[in-house]
């Protein structure tokens, strides 16, 4: 037998993720690079939005904080089809990576926080 569907106001939709960085400027930067944006010209200090929504995903927020800790366990994934193509990719940039295998690479950004990329 099926479970019963509960009645809820909450849709099962994720539009944003929240990053924590010590500076929005450079974390913009290096995110920017990493998803292959262009760099905005001007940033606010405080917080910046990357509106991916159009291209169904969740937004990404930049959101300053004086001090972050990050977590140990991707906050999130990217989607990255070619596991070697991306692995060469973030190597070339300096990016720490923290684990790989067949499927899926973890490795942090400029404030230690823990990515996914994941081929499948």
């Amino acid at each position: 037998m099926g479970e019963q569907v509960i009645a809820t106001p909450i849709k099962p939709i994720v539009p944003a993720v929240f990053v924590y960085v010590t500076d929005v400027k450079k974390s913009v930067e290096w995110y920017c690079k990493l998803l292959g944006l262009p760099i905005p010209e001007k940033t606010r200090e405080d917080i910046h939005i990357f509106g991916l929504s159009d291209s169904f995903c969740s937004n990404i927020f930049l959101t300053k904080r004086a001090q972050v800790n990050p977590s140990s366990e991707p906050i999130f994934s990217l989607t990255a089809p070619d596991n070697e193509t991306t692995f060469q990719f973030l190597s070339d940039l300096g990016v720490e990576i923290v684990h790989k295998n067949q499927d899926v690479i973890h490795f942090k950004d400029i404030d230690g926080n823990v990515l996914m990329a994941c081929s499948i």
